[in-house]
């Protein structure tokens, strides 16, 4: 049996269909409250879902093979630190201390949010001392660089690890079931309901010299990407380590406005606006995979372009889904 942390939410509800699809046995962990049953293809397949609260019995009581840890707050302006505590750092050592005890595989996520401002590179090096000296800048990026360096110490310094290990350092990922992310959705989600609703395009200055308005560069990396990486790892039991997903190409959100915007034959219709000052010293200005490590290991598989993933996005999800407009 597979397990999915997280299965209900935007990775997750992604992975849970490509894994059904494939004809897995499927459990999926996450809050009754937050089960969206349009986002799955096919529902009636999937063995259980599991509570949180119910987690840890689950796992002792059931012969599981692998887990793919994808519950967290995902949040970057999430106040509560105690929460998020609980919920990132507490909750995923005890999965990591589970699967050892158990023999249980582990695949989870990570962020690119952990290499801050990134000044010191985005490679996925998992160098304790190099993990020690990034500096997140929110509460959520710092969580996840905490997960990594606890895992890695378990490994080199006490030598306890799961039978596989993976950490998936996931860039800025859109696509399908996001919906529900509400002011974290993406750029493109946001963009495209803005058009519907016959908005403004609202998009942050710049407050960096370096960059114009718009040109503030990311990694966006299309969902359906991100899934491939998982179900790769999932074939290669062989392998461990923390691994950078994303394309290898960082692009402006200008180009990704004008491309939702062609993708539905609309004028640009586009503001700058104040950052607000709770995340001006939070902010990424610039974002790009290290591939090389992931390549490393025999992953060939092509990644859509930011101009390709945009227009599957919305002629194949958005444009034949009233319930994202919201």
């Amino acid at each position: 049996m597979i397990l999915v942390t997280g299965g209900a939410g935007f990775i997750g509800s992604n992975l849970v269909n490509e894994l059904l699809k494939n004809k897995l046995p499927i459990t999926v962990c996450d809050f009754n409250t937050k089960i969206d049953k349009s986002y799955f293809k096919d529902i009636s397949n999937i063995l259980r879902f599991v509570e949180p609260i119910d987690l840890r019995n689950f796992i002792f009581e059931n012969k599981i093979s692998v887990i793919f840890h994808l519950g967290a707050i995902s949040s970057t302006t999430f106040p509560d630190a105690n929460q998020i505590w609980y919920n990132n750092i507490f909750t995923s050592k005890e999965i990591w201390d589970l699967c050892c005890k158990n023999k249980i595989r582990l695949i989870y996520a990570s962020s690119a949010a952990t290499y801050g401002n990134g000044d010191k590179g985005y490679i996925d090096n998992q160098n304790l001392t190099y993990l020690k000296s990034l500096k997140p800048l929110n509460i959520y990026a710092w969580s996840k660089n905490e997960v990594d360096k606890r895992n890695l110490f378990a490994k080199n310094i006490q030598n306890i690890s799961p039978p596989q290990w993976i950490s998936l350092k996931f860039f800025n990922v859109y696509g399908p079931n996001e919906s529900h992310k509400e002011n974290m959705i993406s750029i493109v989600l946001k963009t495209f309901q803005q058009i519907k609703k016959n908005e403004t395009t609202l998009l942050f200055k710049s407050y960096n010299d370096q960059y114009e308005d718009g040109e503030q560069k990311r990694d966006f990396i299309y969902v359906k990407d991100c899934i491939k990486v998982l179900m790769w790892f999932l074939e290669k039991d062989n392998i461990s380590g923390i691994f950078n997903v994303g394309t290898g190409q960082a692009r402006t959100f200008n180009d990704l406005v004008y491309n939702v915007y062609k993708n539905l034959k609309k004028n640009i219709n586009l503001k700058y606006i104040d950052m607000p000052k709770e995340i001006k010293n939070q902010y990424q200005y610039h974002t790009k995979a290290d591939l090389r490590k992931l390549i490393k290991t025999g992953y060939d598989k092509n990644f859509y372009t930011l101009e390709k993933g945009i227009e599957d996005y919305i002629n194949n999800y958005l444009n034949k889904k009233n319930y994202e407009i919201s």
